[in-house]
């Protein structure tokens, strides 16, 4: 089957959303206590609601752990640097080289439209379509996630490279549903695919196709 769309999780594979994380959480605590945010992350998404929403409760848990007040500036705070999370240096080049081979692009990420909508400011044109937790009312890893993506893009598992960082929330629930995968090495993962680059992605899907 032809390879139509190669999908893409955005924060940690696309833009580095730790360096925002990272830079908030230093600033009012002192400390880069990247843990507890992440293990209220964990938890908070196991229920569909809106990411910015996750972002405050984890952001707010984190400050109480530290023994700090949160206020609703340092929750808009983490949102906005959340959202201009800056892409990593192949991004940028590597979807130029995509979009020169003619494949169609796609982000299915676990936030929302209105944090998306910030990050890809000036860089619309290199993605063809964005589907979020918004509209499939499930966060990765649940494979509802995907599934209901599938439907959306109007094509075929078979039709779909999925590329993230992330083994578990992205890469095992989407080849078990029959969408090839390729892992982009940002943070020493395993998988039967890696590239280390988005641009290293283009000849792997000449392969793949």
């Amino acid at each position: 089957m032809k390879i139509e769309y190669i999908t893409f999780d955005c924060y940690g594979t696309l833009f580095d959303w730790l360096y925002g994380i990272k830079s908030i959480i230093k600033y009012l605590t002192g400390k880069e206590d990247l843990e507890t945010f992440f293990k209220c992350e964990q938890e908070e998404i196991k229920q569909y609601q809106p990411y910015s929403q996750v972002l405050r409760k984890c952001l707010k848990q984190v400050l109480e752990t530290h023994g700090r007040e949160y206020s609703e500036i340092y929750g808009r705070a983490i949102i906005l640097l959340f959202a201009k999370s800056p892409p990593f240096p192949d991004t940028i080049p590597g979807l130029l080289k995509i979009k020169e081979k003619g494949y169609k692009t796609a982000i299915i990420s676990n936030t929302e439209h209105q944090l998306i909508k910030l990050t890809l400011t000036g860089l619309e044109d290199l993605i063809d379509k964005t589907i979020t937790a918004e509209d499939t009312g499930y966060y990765k890893p649940n494979p509802k996630a995907f599934t209901r993506a599938i439907e959306l893009l109007e094509t075929n598992p078979e039709n779909i490279v999925h590329v993230s960082s992330y083994p578990y929330y992205d890469l095992e629930p989407a080849r078990k549903l029959g969408i090839k995968t390729i892992l982009i090495d940002r943070y020493g993962y395993e998988w039967s695919l890696k590239a280390r680059s988005i641009e290293e992605l283009v000849s792997m899907i000449i392969i793949l196709a």
